[in-house]
């Protein structure tokens, strides 16, 4: 078989299946190089998902007439001017973009050099093009894209539909916009004008401001602030800054999730993984944490040049970038004890409708409305109750509830259903999960305890012998000394059985057989994760679900205002330690809400 080289069109075809993937791949491109170009307003028109046309026109220094031929051909580029890839300062570098897309398709480019008088075109189709010709273009640079892999039908035979990439270049537009808040961007798709964002003024809140317009006041209104630095070496530092929203504020998939190194949009599961283990067990399972977080490092710290579509990077040093994410996010998590986000407490009041309220007469006369089902109060019995105070014990009373209002989760009015804590705060009034919260500081205790080598063992006067099942009575076994670090003391015991001989004296009073069962039953239809310190956290919050006050229990008073104030300094105390919420705030305004009295 003879060898023989390629033709130069089919070489890039080639490459044009590497560089770009898609529509939205090839509207990335051309919006790096308008970045590139300084520009601070990029004008973006899709048809079809980009399949027929995709054009972007930008304000920037625009390209001199002798280098428009240039910019066209492969591994052509400004970006390096020292021919090396060491030091990457430009989104764009490698001189392969507009190439690749020019050979699978009909382009058009036109720009207007910042120092001329004069604007030119150039019409390359599939790869082909002629010399450059005047253009009416008044400032910067325009490409525009017709017909995208029209000379290679394979590719287009094999890309979703004009919705689904449509999508995927909002996408891209929105990760560009939200890293350069100091650029404006319009986007049209289909005649529709799906964006359009003025450029931030230079400011503290520029990137806040942003990704307010882009993902949401609900996110941007809660979310948690990241700003830290780690030492490189000598004078170089790496930085990351942006927000995170709090683990009730969670999402079903990863399209909330924003991660940014140098300007660029990367996706990396090392990455990725790390944020997700800085919150823990403070998420359900399933779900995703939010974030929008910025890194910039050293350009010679950092490699770019790994994936055609440079959306993956490398660091000379991935473990600091790794304990630089965990520790920033894992502080400001534990700094934001008991805060759970108010999309659950718009959820509760979304449940109320003006329909199944009661209505507020002129006569000042709550009246059921005619004919409307109550919802609310129907299941439960209402009674009030008396209670004699002698007017001191009333003063005393009185005074310690003022105080208590005062804190953040307020003082306890009472108990609902056995099970929820009604406190009243300077704010208007709390819901707290009394099982939930015990839980999550019944653990937080625990892996305090865990961590300072100062877990306190309690010995069993009667060691318990425990029969169990073949593959939970392994698993317990074969973590015999994982268990051990946490209080357990476990030995095999004959056949089919361990016997406990020590245990946490944190947990006191507990059913211990029940505890081992149910351990042993959970790990192994579960499994255990590989990271030591996730396998501690995930035996911990089993065992901490045991210890915890039981849904049913009355607490009097006392025992409810002990658990808010310890809910009050306990870190991750906003969830439980499945990563449900814990609380629930209705402000006196969302009440006055229901009522029509505002």
């Amino acid at each position: 078989m003879e060898i023989k080289r390629l033709p130069q069109n089919l070489i890039n075809q080639i490459a044009a299946g590497e560089v770009v993937e898609r529509p939205s791949s090839a509207l990335k491109e051309l919006i790096e190089n308008s970045l590139d170009a300084n520009a601070t307003q990029i004008d973006i028109l899709a048809d079809n998902g980009g399949k027929n046309l995709i054009s972007v026109a930008d304000n920037g220094i625009g390209i001199q007439k002798e280098q428009i031929p240039l910019a066209v051909e492969r591994h052509a580029t400004s970006k390096l001017s020292d021919n090396s890839l060491h030091k990457i300062k430009y989104l764009g570098f490698r001189g392969e973009a507009l190439p690749s897309i020019a050979a699978v398709s009909e382009l058009n480019l036109q720009s207007k050099y910042i120092e001329s008088n004069q604007a030119w075109s150039l019409d390359i189709i599939a790869g082909d093009f002629n010399d450059v010709y005047p253009s009416s273009l008044e400032t910067g640079t325009k490409v525009s894209i017709k017909n995208l892999f029209f000379a290679t039908p394979a590719r287009l035979k094999f890309l979703k539909s004009s919705q689904v990439e449509k999508s995927y270049c909002h996408q891209v537009i929105l990760k560009m916009a939200l890293v350069n808040p100091y650029t404006g961007f319009n986007f049209k798709a289909d005649g529709r004008e799906l964006l359009n964002i003025k450029p931030e003024n230079k400011s503290d809140e520029s990137y806040l401001n942003r990704i307010k317009t882009l993902m949401g006041s609900n996110f941007s209104n809660e979310a948690i602030k990241i700003e830290n630095l780690k030492q490189i070496t000598g004078s170089k530092f790496a930085k990351i800054h942006g927000f995170i929203g709090l683990p009730t504020l969670n999402k079903s998939n990863y399209n909330q999730q924003h991660l940014f190194i140098n300007g660029r949009s990367v996706q990396d599961r090392n990455l990725s993984g790390a944020i997700r283990s800085a919150y823990r067990d403070t998420l359900p399972k399933g779900r995703f944490p939010v974030f929008c977080l910025f890194i910039e490092v050293p350009s010679d710290f950092i490699d770019v040049n790994v994936h055609p579509g440079k959306t993956e990077v490398r660091f000379q040093d991935n473990a600091l970038i790794r304990s630089l994410l965990v520790g920033s996010i894992s502080r400001e998590l534990n700094s934001n004890f008991f805060q759970t986000t108010s999309e659950i407490s718009r959820e509760a009041l979304d449940r109320f409708s003006k329909d199944e309220i009661f209505n507020n007469t002129n006569d000042n006369v709550l009246n059921y409305n005619k004919g409307i089902k109550q919802t609310f109060f129907n299941n439960f019995e209402v009674k009030p109750l008396k209670k004699l105070l002698k007017q001191d014990e009333f003063e005393n009373k009185s005074i310690q509830t003022i105080e208590n209002k005062s804190f953040p989760l307020g003082a306890a009015l009472g108990q609902f259903n056995k099970n929820y804590i009604i406190s009243q705060n300077s704010n208007g009034i709390v819901i707290i999960d009394q099982h939930a919260a015990h839980e999550r500081l019944t653990l937080e205790k625990m892996k305090f305890a865990q961590r300072n080598k100062s877990i306190e063992r309690q010995i069993l006067l009667l060691p318990e012998v425990i029969n169990l099942e073949p593959v939970p009575l392994e698993v317990i076994k074969e973590n015999i000394e994982l268990l051990a670090d946490i209080g357990f003391i476990i030995e095999p015991f004959g056949e089919g059985a361990v016997v406990v001989r020590e245990i946490p004296a944190l947990l006191g009073d507990v059913d211990i057989k029940q505890i081992i069962i149910d351990l042993g039953d959970d790990l192994s239809a579960s499994g255990l994760p590989s990271s030591y310190l996730a396998k501690i956290d995930l035996i911990l919050g089993n065992i901490a679900c045991h210890r915890s006050v039981r849904s049913g229990r009355n607490l009097n008073e006392f025992e409810m205002n002990q658990l808010l104030r310890e809910m009050e300094k306990t870190p991750n105390s906003g969830q439980c330690n499945h990563g449900r919420p814990t609380s629930i705030s209705l402000s006196l305004k969302d009440i006055e809400k229901l009522f029509n009295r505002t």
